[in-house]
């Protein structure tokens, strides 16, 4: 899901709307955790850390798919080798 924020992300670049509910009114965010801050200079500091230095170079890669896991189980397309020619 967050794999999918991300790229919702390059095309919405509008401020979330306030929510009394989170840390901070819901204004400052971490797309790549997932986490609510207080305030800017928190989330500023959030980004220097080796936890989200982590969290971005793990989600530069696509997630795994279905097919993936099926050609991995040996359940994936048939490879019957060269077909032959029949006379």
């Amino acid at each position: 899901m967050v794999y999918d924020g991300l790229n919702k992300a390059d095309e919405q670049t509008k401020p979330f709307p306030p929510d009394q509910d989170l840390p901070g009114m819901g204004q400052f965010y971490c797309l790549h955790c997932d986490r609510y801050f207080n305030n800017a200079a928190v989330r500023d500091d959030h980004f220097k850390t080796k936890r989200h230095r982590r969290r971005v170079k793990l989600l530069m890669e696509a997630p795994h798919t279905q097919l993936d896991a099926d050609l991995a189980a040996g359940m994936g397309m048939p490879d019957n080798g060269p077909k032959l020619m029949s006379f």
